[in-house]
């Protein structure tokens, strides 16, 4: 009887693409993300890609760029891209041990939708863990509405909504008015800048990811 088994699999990871090596303009980018969504990574693992980066060294401190990660809830697993293996011994080393895996699998239990009735106002945060959410009030800004699951305002949305938190990529976001600060879909995102140029403001419409981009489309 053979002990393993070897299986293709695909898993919801996140890839950071460095474009530079610039550690202070990477922990000042990842402020500005963080402000707007504090639990938008969400202890989420992620590869880091030093492929674009023009001037790679082996003095290229791995480990600080691994830490400055780690500050913003993101978890470095792996890296791709360098031209040398001497980084990767100090990104094993940066990388942050978790607990011992319990060999004992718990039984999925089925949580039920979250509904919420009331105006969500700005400063709140709610969150559907291992569900979809439904709010038939409006999300007025400074506010944050999380989801495993999908999520459904029956109302203007013009805070911030993380579907998919746990890195669901078919998780939808559907909204009756669509004027949020941030949107994201399993650690995909486009902000209120962004979200202008569609001009769907005043139609109901629904978020998707479609080839690792966000889809908005008016129902």
């Amino acid at each position: 009887m053979d002990s393993f088994q070897l299986k293709a699999d695909f898993l919801p990871i996140t890839i950071l693409r460095l474009l530079r090596h610039e550690t202070d303009l990477l922990q000042s980018q990842l402020n500005t993300i963080t402000q707007k969504a504090p639990n938008y990574f969400s202890n989420s693992p992620v590869i880091v890609d030093f492929s674009a980066v023009s001037e790679i060294s082996d003095q290229m401190d791995v480990a600080q760029i691994c830490e400055t990660l780690r500050r913003h809830q993101m978890q470095p697993i792996a890296a791709r891209g360098l031209k040398t293996q001497s980084d990767l011994p100090n990104l094993a080393n940066a990388i942050q041990k978790t607990s011992p895996v319990k060999n004992k699998v718990p039984e999925a239990i089925k949580v039920p939708t979250k509904v919420i009735t009331k105006p969500v106002r700005s400063g709140t945060q709610i969150y559907a863990k291992d569900s979809d959410l439904i709010i038939l009030a409006p999300v007025n800004a400074g506010a944050e509405i999380i989801a495993d699951g999908h999520i459904h305002v029956y109302a203007p949305l013009r805070g911030r909504a993380l579907a998919g938190a746990s890195g669901d990529i078919t998780a939808r976001i559907f909204c009756k008015q669509l004027e949020a600060e941030l949107i994201a879909i399993a650690g995909h995102y486009l902000v209120s800048e962004k979200l202008k140029m569609h001009n769907t403001a005043q139609n109901m419409v629904q978020i998707y990811l479609r080839n690792d981009e966000l889809q908005i489309d008016i129902i």
